[in-house]
């Protein structure tokens, strides 16, 4: 922020369930800066570990969900913005599908215990 002339409105990422980059997300907070998760399902090849998370899978049945909609409902409801690729109409419609329903705090806790500070991608 120091180097900036405009303050940017939005940075993009990596975020997930396995890094979940809070600090980041409380620090530009204060400058009104919202962070965009890159690979919001953990990215190529570890989608699938995400889908399967014992905690994911639990909270999605017990909302009659998928575990994408669980993974998505968290980032909406943890301030992030989310913006899943997909080129298959069945994928993007489940993506939708995230605004009928809440995580619970205790949900939002058990989601953050996830969190391993495991990135994908260093650069």
């Amino acid at each position: 922020m120091s180097y900036a002339e405009i303050t940017p409105a939005v940075i993009q990422n990596e975020n997930h369930i396995y890094y979940q980059n809070t600090a980041l997300r409380e620090y530009v907070k204060k400058f009104g800066v919202v962070v965009e998760s890159w690979y919001p399902f953990g990215g190529r090849g570890h989608t699938s570990e995400s889908f399967n998370n014992e905690t994911i899978t639990a909270i999605a049945q017990s909302h009659e969900k998928t575990s994408a909609q669980i993974i998505l409902r968290w980032h909406l409801q943890a301030g992030f913005i989310a913006i899943p690729g997909s080129s298959n109409p069945d994928h993007i419609a489940e993506n939708y599908d995230i605004f009928d329903f809440e995580l619970s705090d205790a949900e939002m806790q058990r989601i953050a215990a996830i969190n391993q500070n495991r990135r994908y991608e260093n650069w």
